[in-house]
Formats: structure tokens, C-alpha cells, sequence
């Protein structure tokens, strides 16, 4: 709890301090986590006993005199006198009360409170609008939490009475409404929260009042439109302005004209599409600009002209295309400039060479377009100092071809402009009608930059070429590499790895509202491992896109940011990096599936576990009914959950007996009768989906999953069709396989496993008890010593095979 850090006023030390021992079983259980601060939950009798327990407390020792009290009522839906009487010479500083049930707060029901407690929470509960006349006594209250309540309005008299209140939150409420005089007797308030509430600009017009607010939080409310000078009324004192999750669509010239000591301004997460010229001429002092998870296409270089005090810009998930100097011009203090997942293709030669001493650079999930005019970019990676090795290992092309995958600041220009000299491009010219030709010549332009540096050696006799060499070039002085640079770096680039003949097969592919999901079967030994190095996506009439794969593994390439029509046709080319033992690459597998639609994620709710309530019929194809028989689960000490799972009633594709016309036909409807079927395999930890894959119904199904360590986990296996569960899951619970067979159960035995050892338990009794009666009936001696004509029973090898806890059950229909 927030109000927690300002009301440990005590004056004794924290080291000194000591939990009261309180625990009135069931009314009252009491714990603490921080000095001077006591968080009970218990009934409605919990006030009495826990103010008893503190006064005596406060009598007897000192050392453990409470601050801040936490309650957590069950079953009060009112706050009266009488309850507020109990905590009554407590000396409290601070009192949340939460219960979700409490509608109502009599007047005077902190009366006993008014002449010590400077916080109050009232969070979590069911209060129609603000306490005011509970409120009004409490001359001492510097900060009030009202959040998720189900408050609608501020009229002019909701906060009468606290003039000396600093902080108010007002957040996850449903107002709508606010009155002109709402904050008028707030005159010192310095901190609102109203996030969450259904507030639309109009309203905010009421905050003039507030004229001492430093931070302002409307984040995820109603508000759209353009953000304009009028938005937001003068608020000359405000540094933090949160407006996130809103759906403003623009920002206009000269924006939040009003709040010239901005410092922080939060836009994530709107639908802003354009930024105009000298939209923050007025904020000159702001340090951090969110613009993230926009609709933001390009920025003009007078947009961000006036921002010469900002330190951190973030822009990542937009439209982006490319990045120029000119936006950058003026923000001589940036140090944080975040780029990651727009369509980046392009970033001039000297777009960043003002900006050397960035600490935060994000580049990654871009399509970058690693050619001669990137040259001066993959330098400016290579000389920034201050970047992580992670934030320039982001920097990776996408095209050309040869150079995909590879990164950025490794490549020496030599490379960037290997084919660029034999390419002639047109560039269209503003003033002509016709494209105008323009032939780029490398060498030229390694000439002219050698005439260059010896011009500069002339002027300053610290830079001299080397006599021996005319054409040879310093890089640190004029940014060109060469051939001796590309030695230095020997890192394999794609070019490098020869073209391996493994086929790759795509056995499926979905998609849901955050990702596309690939799943890809490669035809190699089990003990290779593969790696995704980029994937690229084409759909009819469109231009292919190159998607991030982040190195996954075939059966489990993710691609986010791609959005999927359902009724087009989609293909996927991917490319897997084959890697030795060592873990470097050996070779490079390439493989493209056929034209497809992609089809959408089947839901799995956890909730369908439970038993319902009418039954539920299974699938039928043809005369059979289908469900899911058995599920048989491990978890290996790598990681890696397998499962296997047994369908009844999947019929043969054909009797023999058929003729070959015959067995066509049948296939025909085979296949038809088993459309839309899938295998809905979910992993469940704590009662919530971590894990799902969807698979198209076979008899027997053998799944593997990556990334399970820790547990424990449920494993849970059904069918669907069309989208909709039909059947009641499977569930069993995954044993942990350790490196020698060994078998130790991740949660314990649990439900069935337990019913399983105690079936066992009887049959080995069952068996011992015939055994003994057998050697008596043949009267046998019961032990013996092994004649060397009686050969031992051979005693099996151990092996790594895996072993299953295996469930097999019956569906009612």
C-alpha cells in the first residue's frame, strides 16, 4: 500500500521496533512486513479486539507503538461511530480499511481518529460517492486513497473540510462527471490519480482549481480528439502528466500550452498518427516523451525542435520507415532513444552522430536494410561507447538477401557496398518529370573521401595517411573500413554457411490476437539443434515482410506484431541456422510452406476442468465417436515437456478389402469427416494457462514442448471442433525425469496417482497371498538356496527412456 511510506511517523528506531504479538483466532490475525505497521485481517469483531490490543501495547512498551494499520474486514458493509470508537487511542497515523463490501460511512465515524491520523484508505469497496462529512474532521489528513470504489461524480462540497491534503487517489472508479469547485478546497494537493474513471475532456476543465498539482495521472480514461493547447487547463506547477491508454489521435501546434515546468509526459498507448510542427514549442523543459504504441508514420524535424532539455524519448511500437537527422537535431541531451518494433528500413549517414553518447539504444524488430547507405550507422554502433553489447547485437538486417540475419555493427563497409557499385538506381527527381539516373560508384566515392583526409592532414599535421599506402584510409578518422577490418571481426555471416539438404515441413500454424504461432517439423537426427534466423511472410498482392524469429527452435517459432487475415492465403519462408556441438553454425536449412490460410488459436479455459453440470456429447466422425483416452506426460531435466496422447474412435482411412476407387472415396470422406478436429493440449500452473497447442486429431499424438523447469504443472488434453470444447479434459500430472531414469514427482502424488498406489498396493498383497498359497498346496520350502542349474532372472538395463504417469479414463455420454 502506497499510503505506507509516509505515515511511519513513529519516533522510535526501526531496529528497536517490535510486532506486536496479536492473533485472536478467527477474528483477528495480524502479521507485519514494516516498521511501525500492522496488517490484520478478521471479522466484524476484529476492530475491538485489535484496538484493545494496541492500547495496551501503547501503555506497557513503546517499542511497539503502531503507525499504519491495515485492516481487511470480512463481512462489514458500514463504517459507524462505534467502529471507528474501537481504534480510539491507538495514536494511529495511518488506517486503510478495505473490505469490498462497504457502501456507507457514517459522519462521524473517525471522530476518534481526527487528532492523529494524517492517511486514510478507503480502497477496494463499494462506495457510491466521496465519505465528505466522515471526512470533514479530519483537520490532519494529508493524504487520501478512495481507488476502486464506484464512485460517479465530484460535486463542490465531496472534499470540504481537508484543506491540508497533498495526495489524492481517485483511481479505477467509474466518474464521469467533475464539478468546477470540486478541487477548489484542496489548496496544497499536489499528487491526483484518477486513472481508470470514464473521464472525457470536457471534464478536465475542473482542474484549474488544482493550481499547486506537480503530478497528474488520467491515464486509461475516455479522453480523445486532438491533443491541443485547450486539452488541459494552466497548471503552472505540473512536472508528471500521465495520459496513457487514452485514444487521442493527433497532437496539434503548441500543445499543453498551459504547463510550461513539464518534465514527464506519458502519450503511450493512444491512437496518435501525426505529430505537427512545433507540437511541444511550449514544453521546454520536458525530459521524457513516451510516444509509444502509437500509429506514429514519420516525425518532421520541426516537431521535436523545441525539446532541448530531453533525456529520454521513447517511439517504439509504431510505423516509423526511417530515421534522419533532422527530428534528432536539437535534443542535445538525449541519452535514451528507444526504436524497437516499427518498419525501420533506413537510418542516414549521420542521424546519431550528434548523439555518440547514448546509453540506451533499441533498434531490434525493424526491417533494416543493411546497404551502402548504412555504412555510416554500423560505424556510429561500433564507436558508442556507452551501448550494452545486447542493444547493439539488436541492430540486425533484414535485406538484402546475403546479408539477412547479420549484424549491423560487424559488417565493415566493403561489405554494406559489396554489390552497391553494380547498381543502378533510380531516384526521382522533385523538379523533373522523368526519373533521373544515378549510377553509384563505390571507388568514387572512396577517392573522394582519401582527397578529404588528405586535405585535413594538410591543415593538421596529427592526421597523416600512411606514406606506404595511398589508398589507405584510417577508419577512426573518416569512417570507411577495410579489407583488414573484415579480418579483425571473422565473424560467419550467412554467406559464409553452406545451403544444408535437411528438409523442413510446416506441420501447422495459428494465430490468436498477440502472435502467430509456427510449428515446424525438421527432417534431421534428433541430436541436431536448430536455431530461426528469420522469417519471411507473403500474402497475394502484398509485399513480402520479414517477421523477428528470435532464434526459436523449429516446433516453436513465435512471431509477434503480425497481423493475420483469416481468409487469406499466407507463405512462410523460414530459415534455421544448423548448429554443431559447440553451438556454432554449421550450415544454413531453407524452406518455404505452401500458399495456406492461417487458422485462429482454439481457446482453452481452464475453468472447463470441473465437471459440467449437463453432459456433453464427443465428437462423432462417421458412426464413431471421438475422445481422448490417455495423456501420458514427463518433464526432463533439460526442459523439455513430452506428451503422449491416445484419441479412441479415430477410424483406419480405409478397410483393405476396398477397391482402389473405392478406398479414393473413403479417404475423401475420411479426411472431410476429420476437419476442423483438433488435439487442444494445455499446461496449467497454479489454475492458469502457461502453455497451449493445438494439434489435428490423430489416434496417437506425441507432443514436445520447450522451457518447463520449474513446476508444478498440469497437463490437460481435449478435443475441439469448430472452435468450441466439447469434452471434458484429461489431466495428469508431469513426473520430473532426472539424467538416469530416476523418477521424483515435481508436486507430489496427487488425487489419481494416489488412487494408482493404492491399486497397486492391494494387487501386490493379492499376489504374495496366491504365491503363499501355491508353495503350501505344493509344500515347497519357502527359501532356498540358487543350484548353479537355476539361472538368475537377468536384471534389466537401466536406460534414459522416459517413463509416464499414465491416466486412463472412460467418458460418460
Amino acid at each position: 500500500m502506497r499510503l505506507a511510506c509516509l505515515v511511519a511517523l513513529a519516533s522510535l528506531v526501526a531496529a528497536e521496533w517490535r510486532c506486536p504479538a496479536l492473533s485472536a483466532r478467527p477474528a483477528a490475525e495480524c502479521s507485519c512486513d514494516l516498521p511501525h505497521t500492522l496488517r490484520c485481517a478478521g471479522d466484524h469483531t476484529a476492530l475491538q479486539i485489535i484496538g484493545r490490543h494496541l492500547r495496551e501495547q501503547r501503555a506497557r512498551k513503546k517499542n511497539s507503538a503502531v503507525s499504519l494499520l491495515d485492516l481487511s474486514l470480512r463481512g462489514v458493509s458500514a463504517l459507524t461511530a462505534g467502529a471507528g470508537g474501537e481504534l480510539g487511542g491507538a495514536a494511529l497515523h495511518g488506517l486503510v480499511i478495505s473490505s469490498g463490501d462497504i457502501r456507507r460511512v457514517q459522519a462521524n465515524a473517525f471522530n476518534s481518529l481526527a487528532a492523529t491520523v494524517m492517511a486514510l484508505g478507503l480502497p477496494n469497496n463499494q462506495l457510491p460517492s466521496v465519505p465528505t462529512e466522515a471526512l470533514a474532521r479530519l483537520y490532519k489528513l494529508d493524504r487520501l486513497d478512495l481507488s476502486n470504489n464506484k464512485i460517479h461524480t465530484l460535486d463542490s462540497n465531496s472534499f470540504k473540510g481537508i484543506q491540508n491534503l497533498t495526495f489524492l487517489d481517485i483511481s479505477d472508479n467509474q466518474i464521469t462527471d467533475i464539478s468546477a469547485d470540486a478541487f477548489k478546497p484542496l489548496l496544497k494537493l499536489t499528487v491526483l490519480r484518477l486513472r481508470g474513471n470514464l473521464l472525457k475532456v470536457p471534464a478536465l476543465a475542473s482542474l484549474k482549481a488544482a493550481q499547486y498539482l506537480k503530478d497528474l495521472d488520467l491515464s486509461s480514461n475516455a479522453l480523445a480528439g486532438p491533443l491541443s493547447q485547450f486539452t488541459l487547463p494552466s497548471l503552472p506547477h505540473l512536472e508528471v502528466l500521465q495520459l496513457a491508454d487514452n485514444t487521442f489521435a493527433s497532437i496539434r501546434r503548441g500543445a499543453l500550452a498551459g504547463l510550461p515546468n513539464l518534465t514527464h509526459l506519458n502519450l503511450h498507448n493512444n491512437q496518435i498518427d501525426v505529430l505537427e510542427d512545433f507540437s511541444f514549442r511550449h514544453l521546454v523543459n520536458l525530459t521524457s516523451l513516451d510516444l509509444s504504441h502509437n500509429e506514429i508514420v514519420a516525425v518532421s524535424g520541426a516537431s521535436l525542435a523545441q525539446l532541448t532539455n530531453l533525456v529520454r524519448l521513447d517511439l517504439s511500437h509504431n510505423f516509423l520507415r526511417s530515421l534522419s537527422a533532422e527530428p534528432l537535431k536539437s535534443l542535445d541531451r538525449l541519452t535514451d532513444l528507444l526504436l524497437h518494433d516499427n518498419d525501420i528500413s533506413m537510418i542516414d549517414d549521420g542521424a546519431l552522430s550528434d548523439h555518440k553518447d547514448l546509453t540506451r539504444f533499441t533498434i531490434e524488430d525493424n526491417p533494416l536494410n543493411c546497404d551502402c547507405l548504412m555504412a555510416g550507422f554500423a560505424r556510429w554502433l561500433r564507436e558508442a561507447k556507452n551501448l550494452t553489447q545486447s542493444d547493439k547485437a539488436a541492430a540486425i538486417c533484414a535485406t538484402p538477401p546475403h546479408l539477412e540475419g547479420a549484424l549491423l555493427s560487424r559488417l565493415s563497409k566493403n561489405k554494406l557496398c559489396d554489390d552497391f557499385e553494380h547498381m543502378d538506381t533510380k531516384i526521382e527527381h522533385p523538379l523533373d518529370k522523368e526519373p533521373e539516373s544515378i549510377n553509384y560508384d563505390y571507388n568514387n566515392i572512396v577517392n573522394d573521401k582519401i582527397d578529404d583526409v588528405k586535405d585535413d592532414a594538410d591543415d593538421n599535421p596529427m592526421v597523416v595517411p600512411n606514406a606506404g599506402d595511398g589508398n589507405y584510409v584510417d577508419d577512426k578518422i573518416d569512417g570507411l573500413d577495410d579489407d583488414i577490418y573484415d579480418e579483425e571481426l571473422d565473424i560467419p555471416t550467412d554467406e559464409d554457411l553452406p545451403i544444408s539438404k535437411t528438409k523442413i515441413v510446416l506441420q501447422d500454424a495459428w494465430y490468436d490476437s498477440e502472435e502467430v504461432h509456427l510449428s515446424w517439423a525438421v527432417d534431421a537426427l534428433p541430436s541436431r539443434r536448430f536455431r530461426c534466423t528469420g522469417v519471411t511472410v507473403t500474402k497475394s498482392g502484398v509485399i513480402p515482410k520479414h517477421v523477428a524469429c528470435h532464434r526459436a527452435t523449429p516446433a516453436n517459432v513465435v512471431l509477434w506484431g503480425l497481423k493475420i487475415d483469416p481468409v487469406e492465403l499466407y507463405t512462410f519462408c523460414i530459415a534455421f541456422e544448423e548448429m554443431d556441438i559447440r553451438d556454432v553454425p554449421m550450415a544454413l536449412v531453407l524452406g518455404c510452406s505452401s500458399p495456406q490460410t492461417v487458422r485462429q488459436r482454439v481457446t482453452f479455459a481452464p475453468e472447463v476442468v470441473a465437471m459440467p453440470t449437463t453432459p456433453t456429447l464427443p465428437i462423432v466422425v462417421g458412426d464413431t465417436a471421438l475422445r481422448v483416452s490417455e495423456v501420458r506426460s514427463n518433464v526432463t531435466t533439460e526442459g523439455l515437456l513430452t506428451v503422449l496422447i491416445s484419441v479412441l474412435g479415430v477410424p483406419s482411412p480405409h478397410p483393405k478389402f476396398l477397391s482402389r476407387s473405392q478406398r479414393l472415396s473413403a479417404d475423401t470422406r475420411y479426411m472431410s469427416s476429420l476437419n476442423n478436429c483438433y488435439v487442444v493440449l494445455a499446461v496449467l500452473s497454479a489454475g492458469s494457462l502457461v502453455a497451449q497447442k493445438d494439434t489435428p486429431c490423430q489416434a496417437t499424438l506425441e507432443i514436445s514442448m520447450e522451457g518447463f523447469v520449474r513446476g508444478p504443472y498440469e497437463v490437460c488434453a481435449t478435443l475441439s471442433k469448430f472452435k468450441v470444447e466439447d469434452m471434458r479434459p484429461i489431466c495428469v500430472v508431469p513426473q520430473l525425469m532426472g539424467p538416469l531414469g530416476s523418477l521424483e514427482m515435481k508436486a507430489g502424488f496427487r488425487n489419481l496417482n494416489t488412487a494408482l498406489v493404492g491399486v497397486s498396493l492391494g494387487l501386490m498383497v493379492l499376489v504374495v497371498g496366491l504365491v503363499w498359497f501355491v508353495r503350501k498346496m505344493l509344500k515347497k520350502p519357502a527359501q532356498f538356496e540358487p543350484h548353479r542349474c537355476f539361472r538368475q532372472e537377468p536384471v534389466p538395463e537401466e536406460t534414459p527412456r522416459a517413463s509416464y504417469v499414465m491416466l486412463t479414463a472412460t467418458s460418460k455420454v
